[in-house]
């Protein structure tokens, strides 16, 4: 393979051209040792085919290549969840050796990912920095890999849905020395960086880590025209775009080009068909991205979660609570993504003091986290006014709106028709709202109208068939106090029988 000479010829372009010369050369120790040296070079250097061709032939022509490098092309060959616990390859590795060690814990962490495990692939994260603490300091300094290292924990943080960690990770990237052959890996912190505020975090944080990325010198390598997708897509997040537009630049975007940063094309699909007002639209890409082969696995994840979890919020929309709750069981409950949603729905299904209870909760885990801490206010301030507390509910919106710089008019449409009302009427420092729709929280049942918990357990006593005798029996109530209830069961859910009673109750996904 001839070397292209149009290459610009930066420090990467050079090594890449000593890499092609030793293999035109078929000089296999040479590029043997260049591969297991400057591994990173290697493979951010040349294009993944490319690579691949490269250790297919090492495996093939060369006796003495290195298991790390067999390993490797195992994993190509054969991939499959596990291939690297396989006893064949754990006999193989010496592990008293800190580099064959560092290596597979990175192919078991890229191994996750590829399967849609990013929980399991960033439980690896510690034993990463373990063995490349052990690994020789100034050869793996220069070769890259402590900046490649915590990079690769931040994605895997990401996918996995500890966007702290992933800050972390990515931050810790940021501070490593200068290292121009390797300069992209740390636009790469700042991109992704700035990808989680524009979806979770602080716009203006997110457009001033996007800023700093476009002052990173560029380099050959391959995965510079991927950061600026990402950075692109980024951009589309963190910008207030009409939403046409926005829909316009979304959809220019290849999923390939994506890569494993797919879950955030879903999120944006949401947040711009949701806000055009697309909602049958984006039902229908939600499913068909439901169908669709991502490395996801149900219930694992920001991976594993993101798809159940749009929607939900497009059933809840619809006021389908039992079939928003089918999607929510499918998604991470240890998310605090995962479990506002499920605030959100108990909201909807008239149950504001467990909502109340959650967003109380998640008061710590949304710390640093606008958009999340934004929801998490719009859910509280609704549930205390659903509970007839309106002083809670207004000092909850008075909260939201001495934000630092106040609210946006897209944080506003996150709270609910009703607790805007009572903002825009009792809280001074509540921003002028254009006339949008709320995108959030929408159809909650009235304040007031929300059954208590006895109700609850009597609707589910009707849906089993119990007469009002057997009721006040199985609840050891009174029969005059079960008839009151049954009224106020009635007038909150504004039917006349007990038959519509129960359709109600299961309609709002109460029983």
């Amino acid at each position: 393979m001839d070397i292209d000479t149009t290459i610009q010829q930066d420090e990467l372009a050079t090594f890449v051209g000593t890499v092609e010369l030793a293999f035109r050369d078929r000089d296999f120790p040479k590029i043997h040792d260049l591969i297991l040296s400057q591994t990173p070079a290697v493979w951010f250097g040349l294009k993944s085919e490319r690579f691949f061709e490269i250790i297919e032939t090492l495996v093939t022509e060369y006796p003495e290549t290195n298991i790390l490098i067999r390993t490797c092309h195992e994993m190509v060959a054969a991939p499959g969840p596990g291939s690297f616990d396989l006893p064949e390859i754990i006999a193989a590795m010496d592990i008293a050796d800190p580099q064959q060690m560092f290596f597979l814990t990175l192919f078991r962490m890229f191994e996750g990912r590829l399967h849609g495990y990013p929980v399991d692939s960033l439980e690896q994260s510690e034993q990463l920095e373990k063995h490349l603490g052990k690994m020789r300091p100034f050869a793996y300094g220069q070769a890259g890999w402590g900046l490649h290292v915590p990079i690769q924990i931040g994605v895997s943080a990401m996918l996995a849905g500890d966007f702290t960690r992933a800050l972390a990770a990515f931050t810790q990237a940021q501070l490593h020395p200068t290292m121009p052959k390797f300069s992209f890996l740390m636009r790469d912190a700042l991109v992704k960086s700035g990808l989680i505020h524009a979806a979770f975090g602080e716009i203006g944080t997110a457009q001033s880590l996007l800023e700093r990325s476009e002052q990173i010198p560029r380099t050959s390598s391959w995965v510079e025209a991927q950061i600026d997708v990402h950075r692109d897509f980024a951009k589309l997040l963190a910008t207030d775009q009409p939403s046409d537009q926005a829909l316009e630049t979304l959809q220019s975007f290849d999923l390939h080009d994506i890569g494993e940063m797919w879950p955030f094309y879903i999120l944006a699909t949401h947040r711009l068909f949701d806000a055009g007002g697309l909602h049958a639209e984006l039902e229908h890409q939600l499913s068909m991205f439901d169908s669709m082969p991502f490395p996801k696995q149900d219930g694992i994840g920001f991976t594993g979660s993101i798809i159940p979890l749009k929607r939900a919020l497009v059933a809840m929309r619809g006021g389908r609570v039992s079939e928003a709750q089918e999607f929510m069981d499918r998604a991470d409950p240890r998310l605090a993504y995962t479990q506002l949603i499920q605030a959100a729905l108990h909201l909807l299904a008239g149950r504001p003091n467990q909502a109340k209870h959650e967003a109380l909760r998640l008061h710590d885990e949304t710390r640093g986290y606008r958009l999340l801490e934004v929801r998490r206010l719009a859910i509280l301030a609704a549930s205390h006014l659903q509970s007839g507390d309106m002083v809670s509910s207004i000092n909850t919106l008075e909260q939201a709106a001495a934000l630092p710089h106040g609210l946006r008019q897209g944080e506003v449409l996150l709270f609910s028709p009703e607790t805007r009302e009572l903002a825009r009427n009792r809280v001074s420092k509540w921003p002028a709202e254009s006339p949008s729709a709320s995108l959030f929280l929408t159809g909650l049942p009235k304040p007031g109208l929300a059954l208590t918990e006895r109700e609850i357990e009597i609707i589910g006593q009707l849906a089993a068939g119990h007469t009002r005798a057997q009721i006040s029996e199985n609840l050891f109530i009174s029969l005059n106090t079960v008839k009151t209830q049954l009224q106020s069961i009635y007038r909150k859910l504004a039917v006349s029988s007990r038959d519509e009673a129960v359709q109600g109750a299961q309609r709002r996904g109460l029983i």
